[in-house]
């Protein structure tokens, strides 16, 4: 690294010695006074765990030459579990030191306590002054600080017939102290509209909160109905991930389809034809789709394709077109191709196949023509380059993996050969430390002028915590004639931060990033001594140095981070560079539904190496309500060295402003979404006022058509000496079609009517009703009766499956469950409703006795006189149901928790029904009686 291009000595000297001076400034305030009388306790801090008892000394020394007298030793408050400390008052003599023991017990109430500090005031009198000190430690608490999130079932289905469902979410603070977390739900494929997606919630030590989620669908034609919500939990005070956990939700229909394709993930499966029409002339007609579909039993496909024709000139385009084949664990594209993970960009026309093998490793390999138009008359038929490539991932899938790429280019346009080899490998240890490497080589070859340029990249990366410090470490450098992405690039990153206390956090960081690329030669012409003309160059360097303090008050987060930073760009025609002292505050929150975020960056700079100084400042203030959102940005003079460049010959003092809007809405029974943006941005830098309006709708006239929209407003007004101004409009109408998959060669349609047999004879007969809105498996596919009774299995294959219907909701089949599977099946099956049987756990409670008990999730057993047992968990209401069939049953809880009155009850259920309530009394086993002394 060139000295010219980072942080000269002297700046960087000036800095350091300035940190350094803070930090002795925070050192001698904290610094202490050498005493004659020394009170402190024998260990600055102890590490104790839930139910242990653990002692530390107060040592108290005399070091004077006159006997002093220890008036009062108190505590600072009354902490739960101080079971002894010194109580009277004694001499101590002359050189004398005494150590005290105080013995406290970590209950759960001293779990909880906010502050790990324990401290006590002691009173002493010398015979010529009375003085009070105070001494403190600290308690390093093992406890859990994870949340856990979950729902009281594993599967949780919703009614797409509901205008909106819901789903209960515990969230539960697994330690002792206070924590406030922010939990984002994320629905896994698109296709659910969660309210509110995301929530703050505040929890006291090991408590558990209930929050309601309002679930709508927004594609109600769904083929494969199950969803993953992913929910995140995030402490806000370091915004690091606490809890997470996988939400398994099953929406129900009547029409279900059995064998599954990747339309699953993409929510594909239609057709949309559309007119685009747009202020520069060019309209054109615009088709859209997708379609998955099984070819044989073994052999799934999906096609997809996009297409132009503009009307007055009658050509076409056709792109992002592609057909593709999968075969258990082999898949074919051909048509418009693209991948990732090569470090060389890579899409275009041809073809590509992988395979998986083992339980982790994959083989791909490619071959294309760098072009996005797959076949056209609008565009001119040009050669692209060409190349191939292949790929080999590796390793298992928790602690190490990796991936090997090879890439070959040749390019006619610009007569170069390419190639471009990178590997990769990531490794997890102890779930705490990430260690990922890198090393890429590349060699280029002029055709023409017979330059050519080898190059190499590197690597290394470290993520991880140790104790109350967190480490990260970013480093990749790449020579000026790599030819992957990273060509000319040098990147550091260096981050150290510190957990001070439940609530806050500090961390230094240091930057340092430059690009700095070479390339070959321009092929068409030969290269002259001195001409610099063919050469592309260009340099961009920022490099920074700054600390950083978080905190949290309640619901409120805050950041506050000095930095001193220099900046860099230059090319052949220009050279700019800004030197600044920054200072960037950050205040968050969320009230409810409502998000605020306000940034704020002050910068105090110089440009060029001038010997004046200016002022700058930058602020952001984002609001969120639901699905609207306001941002709002600005800004008073250079903040980038990027400012610096600008088109007209301004001063220092200017102004840019930017605000935008966005809203997102479902309304009439979810069948019209849409979006709404607007924005306008106003720069007295470049001179100009540019505005955009935004939109898009979707309406549906049926459960698989609907009606598309779009529009675009635009505007540009320039406000120098030779002003412009112009406008831009664009829309789109079109109609959309959604296709259900049709059942394949070799699969099968199964469709069953569902009724109440109530004379037990097995036939639907006058005044026995059809089963509507009953829960459905056919093995693990669920799927919900209509109205008439009905559900219907799409493409299932050849096989045994296992009829089951809720049972827990009151219902049992009285056939046969296992379905042989061949052919066609359309067959009434009959149900017997069980019966309702509820009841509850009531506690009974002394009059002295003031603590609340928590019977929530305990489990009540029904054991028929066959042998079955059934199961009800207790809600949080302390009440439970089963629906069981007419007999004797015992029912009867396992649970040492509590000591029950009457543990087992034995009931006779009809079937005329069951009226009473079960009632479990309880007591605590061991309660606490508080004694007053008189």
């Amino acid at each position: 690294m060139k000295l010219q291009n980072g942080i000269s000595i002297s700046v960087l000297r000036r800095t350091i010695l300035f940190f350094v001076f803070v930090l002795l400034n925070f050192s001698l305030a904290f610094a202490q006074e050498k005493k004659d009388i020394q009170i402190h306790f024998e260990n600055d801090s102890v590490a104790v765990e839930k139910g242990s008892t653990f002692t530390n000394f107060l040592v108290i020394e005399n070091k004077s030459s006159e006997e002093i007298i220890i008036q009062n030793i108190i505590p600072q408050e009354k902490y739960p579990g101080l079971l002894f400390y010194p109580k009277n008052d004694f001499t101590l003599g002359a050189g004398q030191s005494k150590n005290l023991p105080v013995k406290l017990i970590a209950n759960v109430d001293f779990m909880k306590l906010r502050s790990n500090e324990i401290k006590f005031q002691v009173s002493y009198t010398t015979p010529t002054v009375t003085r009070t000190e105070s001494t403190s430690f600290f308690v390093v608490k093992g406890e859990n600080k994870n949340i856990a999130i979950y729902t009281a079932t594993y599967e949780n289905f919703i009614n797409p017939a509901v205008p909106q469902s819901s789903i209960l979410l515990t969230v539960e603070n697994q330690g002792y102290s206070k924590r406030t977390v922010k939990i984002d739900l994320q629905s896994i494929p698109d296709g659910l509209e969660m309210m509110p997606k995301q929530q703050t919630v505040s929890l006291e030590g090991l408590e558990k909160q209930t929050i309601e989620i309002k679930i709508a669908v927004r594609k109600q034609n769904t083929l494969y109905p199950e969803f993953n919500i992913n929910a995140i939990v995030t402490d806000l005070l370091d915004n690091k991930i606490v809890g997470s956990n996988t939400l398994y939700l099953v929406i129900l229909s009547h029409n279900r389809q059995i064998a599954r394709g990747n339309e699953a993930v993409s929510g594909s499966n239609f057709a949309e034809m559309s007119y685009n029409e747009n202020s520069s002339g060019f309209n054109y007609l615009q088709l859209r789709g997708n379609i998955a579909f099984r070819v044989t039993e073994n052999l799934k496909s999906r096609f997809n394709i996009g297409a132009d024709y503009y009307v007055e000139d009658g050509r076409y385009n056709l792109y992002d077109t592609w057909l593709e084949l999968e075969r258990k664990n082999t898949v074919l594209r051909v048509g418009n191709v693209n991948s990732s993970d090569y470090d060389y960009p890579v899409f275009g026309r041809g073809g590509k196949i992988s395979t998986k093998f083992g339980k982790n490793n994959q083989i791909e390999i490619l071959a294309l023509e760098n072009n996005y138009n797959l076949y056209g008359t609008y565009f001119q038929q040009t050669e692209g380059s060409t190349m191939v490539g292949a790929k080999y991932g590796f390793g298992n899938a928790k602690s190490f993996n990796g991936k090997v790429s090879y890439i070959f280019e040749h390019d006619p346009r610009f007569n170069v050969d390419t190639q471009v080899a990178n590997a990769v490998t990531s490794l997890l240890i102890n779930d705490k430390h990430s260690i990922r490497t890198e090393l890429g080589l590349s060699h280029e070859k002029g055709l023409v002028n017979k330059d050519e340029n080898a190059g190499a990249s590197m690597g290394a990366n470290y993520d991880g915590k140790i104790g109350k410090w967190d480490i990260q470490s970013v480093n990749s450098f790449a020579t000026k004639s790599y030819a992957g992405i990273k060509r000319g690039s040098f990147f550091s990153n260096q981050r150290i931060g510190r957990q001070l206390s439940v609530n806050q956090r500090a961390f230094i960081q240091y930057q340092n990033s430059q690009v700095e690329p070479e390339f070959l030669s321009f092929q068409g012409a030969p290269t002259q001594p001195g001409n610099t003309s063919n050469l592309r160059y260009y340099f961009n360097s920022t490099e920074a140095l700054g600390l950083g303090y978080q905190f949290s008050l309640r619901k409120w987060n805050f950041l506050l981070s000095p930095k001193v930073e220099k900046q860099k760009t230059a090319n052949f025609y220009t050279s700019q560079e800004l030197f600044s002292y920054r200072f960037e505050a950050n205040i968050s929150t969320t009230l409810g539904a409502h998000g605020l975020n306000l940034t704020a960056e002050y910068s105090y700079s110089k440009e060029n190496n001038k010997a004046d100084w200016f002022n700058s400042l930058k602020t952001t203030l984002s609001y969120r309500y639901k699905s609207f959102s306001l941002n709002g940005t600005a800004q008073w003079n250079a903040i980038s060295v990027f400012d610096l460049n600008s088109y007209y010959d301004v001063s220092r003092n200017f102004a840019n402003y930017n605000v935008y809007a966005s809203y997102n809405f479902q309304m009439l029974n979810h069948n019209l979404t849409g979006s709404f943006s607007a924005g306008t941005f106003y720069s007295e830098l470049y001179k100009n006022l540019n505005s955009n309006i935004t939109g898009n709708l979707e309406y549906k006239i049926s459960p698989s058509w609907s009606t598309t929209g779009y529009f675009n407003l635009s505007g540009y007004k320039s406000t120098a000496e030779y002003a412009s101004s112009g406008s831009y409009y664009q829309y789109r109408v079109g109609i959309k079609k959604y296709f259900t998959t049709a059942t394949a060669l070799g699969n099968h349609k199964v469709t069953f009517q569902f009724f109440e047999d109530k004379n037990f004879n097995g036939l639907l007969e006058s005044g026995e009703s059809v089963l509507a809105n009953e829960i459905i498996k056919l093995d693990n596919y669920v799927a919900m009766t209509d109205k008439n009774g009905k559900v219907v299995f799409q493409n299932v294959p050849e096989g045994t499956y296992t009829l089951k219907v809720n049972e827990s909701a009151g219902a049992r089949l009285m056939m046969d469950p296992v379905i042989l599977v061949h052919n066609n099946i359309n067959r009434k099956v009959s149900l017997v409703k069980n019966i309702r049987v509820s009841g509850k756990l009531t506690e009974i409670k002394q009059a002295y006795d003031v603590l609340e008990t928590d019977v929530t999730g305990i489990v009540v057993y029904a054991k028929s006189e066959d042998g079955v047992i059934y199961t009800a968990v207790v809600n949080q209401k302390n009440e439970f149901e089963f629906f069981l069939k007419d007999g004797k049953y015992n029912l009867y809880i396992e649970n040492d928790k509590y000591s029950y009155i009457q543990p087992t009850q034995t009931i006779q259920v009809t079937k005329e029904g069951y009226s009473k309530t079960v009632v479990f009394e309880y007591k605590k086993k061991d309660t606490t009686i508080k004694v007053k002394k008189f």
